[in-house]
C-alpha cells in the first residue's frame, strides 16, 4: 500500500510556525505514534487501555492515575524487600542429629611436659653450643638462660626477668631455639604404652614433635610436621578416624613425668608436676590446653560439634556473617599464619605474633611456625618479660561497652571459620594411690569420643537472592500484572524499535536535504509500510483513509473554482 504526500502551497508555507516549534511538534507526534504502537502490543496491564487509540481523555486520565499508583506501590514494596535482603539476617538450624563420628578425623592430641627440658643433657649442650666452653662467666650465663626457657610459653615470659642486669649480649651468637630443641624431651623419654583402638603401636611412629605456643610438644594424628605429612603419604587413612565411642575406644598413652630430670630450680620448689594436653582439629596451630596433674588416671572425653555456613552466604560480606571461608583470601578479615589455612585459632596466633614483633621487634620461633620475622636473640629476652603484661591478656573488639578491662592487652579481630569442627572436651583426672605409682611419676591418659554420632548445625540466610527474585516477580504480578517477558518487551521497544524509528527519520531528512542542495526535483514522498501484523494493517488503513479524504476535498475545491459564476449563484440559491 502507498500513501501519497502532497506538499502544501506557498501561502500555507508562509503561515507555518518556526522551525523549532515545528521540530517539537514532529517529535511529539512521533513519540505519540510510538506509544500507541507499544500500547497495542504490550502485556503490561493498564498500558494497553491507556495507550489505545479509541480511549477518551477522561478514560486516559483514570488509567494513568491507576497505573502510576500501582507502579509507586510496587516500587515501595520492592524497596522494603531490598532492605530486608541487604540486612542479611541468618538462621541456624539443626542439619543432622545422627552424623557419624567416623566421617570426621580424630582430633590432634598434643602433649607437653610442664617442665620443658631434660636437664641431664645440659653438660652436652654446653659443649655443643658454646664457642668457649672454659669461660666460667659464659657457662653460668648459658645455664641461667636455658633455665628461663624451661617454663616459658606465650604470655608467660616473666621467667626472663631473671636476665635483668645480665650481659646477655655475650651469647647473642647462640641459637637458643636449637638448644631447647636439643634438650627437650624425646619421644621414648615422654611417651610409653601407646594403644590405638586396642592395638599397640610404637609411640614414636604415631607421635611427632611439633612447635606450639606452649613450646615443643609431641602430637598424635597431626599434619603440622614433616613426619605427619610423610605418614599421610604412606597411609591414606591418616589422620586416623574411629567409629566407636567410650573408654579405651581410641587413644590410650602413658606420659612419663621423670621429675628427677627437671631443672633444679623446679625440683627445689613445690611447683605442680603434670602435663598440658591440647585438643585441636587438623591444620590448627594452637588451642588453649588442659592441665593434667601427675600421678593420675585421666579420662578425656570429646564431643565434636560441626557448625557450617552454606554457600548462599558467600554473597554476604565476612564482617556481616561474622565468619570467613578458608578460600576468601581477598577478604579484609582474612588473616592466618604463613602457609596455613584460615582458622580462628590461626588468625589469633598470627595476631599475637604481630604484637610480639611490635613490642620487641622479634618473634619466638619456638612458639610459631617459620615465617618472615626475625627470631629473638639472647639480648631480646628481657624485652619479652617487660611486655608480658601486654601479652598475657587478649580482648575482643567491641567488648569495651560490656567488660571492664584493667590492662591494655591485645585486641585481635578474628572471626570464626565458616566451617568449624569444635571439640568439646571433658577432663576427669583421678589421683592414683602412692603404692600404685611407687617411685615412678606418670599420667595414664585415655582419649575417646563420648558418642558415636554428633550434631551438625547449618547457618543460612533467612532471605536470600532467590527469595528476593521470587518476591520481585510476585510484586510485579500483583501490582502491574506483568512478568519477565513484559520487561523484555519494554526493553526491546526502548533499545531496538525507538532507535530504529529515530535513525530512519534522520536518514530520510538527510536524504531529502541532500537532494534539495543538489537541485534535484524532489519526487512526491511516499510512505511504504510492510503489512505484516494486524496492528500495522489497521494503522495503514487509517492513514490511507485520511489521504483519500484529503485528495477528495482538494478535488472538490478545484472543481468549485472551474464552475461559472452564474452556476455558482444558482447552486447557492
Amino acid at each position: 500500500m502507498t500513501l501519497v504526500y502532497f506538499p502544501p502551497s506557498k501561502l500555507l508555507q508562509q503561515q507555518q510556525p518556526s522551525r523549532s516549534s515545528r521540530l517539537a511538534q514532529q517529535l511529539a507526534q512521533s513519540a505519540w505514534q510510538l506509544a500507541l504502537r507499544f500500547g497495542k502490543r504490550t502485556t503490561i496491564h493498564g498500558l494497553d487501555r491507556l495507550l489505545t487509540a479509541k480511549a477518551s481523555r477522561w478514560e486516559r486520565i483514570v488509567w494513568l492515575c491507576t497505573f502510576v499508583s500501582a507502579f509507586l506501590g510496587a516500587v515501595y514494596v520492592c524497596l522494603i524487600l531490598s532492605a530486608r535482603y541487604n540486612a542479611a539476617h541468618f538462621q541456624t538450624v539443626v542439619d543432622s542429629t545422627r552424623f557419624p563420628v567416623y566421617r570426621i578425623p580424630f582430633p590432634v592430641i598434643t602433649i607437653c611436659n610442664r617442665n620443658r627440658l631434660n636437664w641431664q643433657r645440659l653438660a652436652e649442650a654446653k659443649s655443643r653450643f658454646l664457642a668457649n666452653g672454659s669461660d666460667a662467666a659464659q657457662l653460668e650465663l648459658f645455664e641461667l638462660i636455658v633455665g628461663t626457657y624451661d617454663d616459658a610459653y606465650f604470655g608467660h615470659f616473666q621467667s626472663f626477668e631473671r636476665l635483668r642486669n645480665q650481659p646477655t649480649e655475650l651469647l647473642n651468637y647462640v641459637n637458643f631455639s636449637l638448644v631447647v630443641d636439643f634438650m627437650t624431651w624425646r619421644c621414648h623419654e615422654l611417651l610409653a604404652d601407646c594403644l590405638w583402638r586396642h592395638h599397640a603401636h610404637d609411640c614414636c611412629e604415631i607421635f611427632s614433635k611439633r612447635r606450639s605456643k606452649n613450646g615443643l610438644c609431641w602430637a598424635f594424628n597431626s599434619l603440622e610436621t614433616e613426619e605427619g605429612r610423610r605418614m599421610q603419604l604412606l597411609d591414606p587413612m591418616w589422620p586416623w578416624r574411629t567409629g566407636s565411642a567410650g573408654p579405651m575406644s581410641a587413644l590410650s598413652v602413658r606420659v612419663l613425668i621423670q621429675p628427677e630430670k627437671h631443672w633444679p630450680g623446679h625440683r627445689e620448689t613445690s611447683a605442680m608436676k603434670g602435663i598440658d594436653v591440647m585438643v585441636t582439629e587438623p591444620f590448627v596451630w594452637h588451642n588453649n590446653p588442659f592441665f593434667v596433674p601427675a600421678n593420675t588416671e585421666t579420662t578425656l572425653e570429646i564431643e565434636p560439634v560441626i557448625y557450617f555456613y552454606d554457600n548462599d552466604t558467600r554473597g554476604v560480606r565476612s564482617d556481616q556473617r561474622q565468619c570467613v571461608f578458608d578460600d576468601e583470601h581477598n577478604s579484609k578479615d582474612f588473616k592466618s599464619l604463613q602457609g596455613y589455612v584460615y582458622m580462628i585459632e590461626n588468625c589469633q596466633s598470627e595476631c599475637h605474633q604481630e604484637y610480639l614483633v611490635r613490642y620487641c621487634n622479634c618473634t619466638m620461633d619456638l612458639l610459631f611456625p617459620p615465617g618472615q620475622y626475625r627470631s629473638c636473640r639472647a639480648q631480646d629476652l628481657l624485652c619479652l618479660a617487660e611486655h608480658n603484661d601486654l601479652l598475657i591478656y587478649s580482648h575482643n573488639p567491641g567488648e569495651k561497652e560490656f567488660v571492664r578491662n584493667h590492662f591494655q592487652g591485645m585486641s585481635c579481630k578474628c572471626f570464626r571459620n565458616c566451617y568449624s569442627l569444635n571439640y568439646i572436651s571433658d577432663v576427669r583426672p583421678a589421683f592414683l594411690p602412692p603404692d600404685v605409682y611407687a617411685n615412678n611419676s606418670y599420667v595414664d591418659l585415655d582419649v575417646h569420643f563420648r558418642f558415636e554420632t554428633i550434631m551438625v548445625y547449618r547457618t543460612s540466610l533467612v532471605f536470600g537472592w532467590v527469595d528476593l527474585m521470587v518476591s520481585f516477580g510476585g510484586i510485579a504480578g500483583l501490582f502491574l500484572g506483568c512478568s519477565l517477558i513484559s520487561g523484555m518487551e519494554l526493553a526491546y521497544f526502548l533499545c531496538i524499535e525507538v532507535p530504529a524509528f529515530g535513525l530512519d527519520g534522520l536518514r530520510r531528512r538527510w536524504k531529502a536535504r541532500r537532494q534539495m542542495d543538489l537541485g534535484v526535483t524532489v519526487p512526491t514522498p511516499t510512505l511504504n509500510f510492510q503489512q505484516t501484523t494486524p496492528s500495522q494493517l489497521m494503522e495503514n488503513y487509517i492513514m490511507q483513509l485520511k489521504a483519500e479524504k484529503a485528495q477528495q476535498q482538494k478535488a472538490n475545491f478545484q472543481n468549485w473554482h472551474r464552475i461559472p459564476f452564474a452556476q455558482k449563484h444558482v447552486i447557492g440559491k
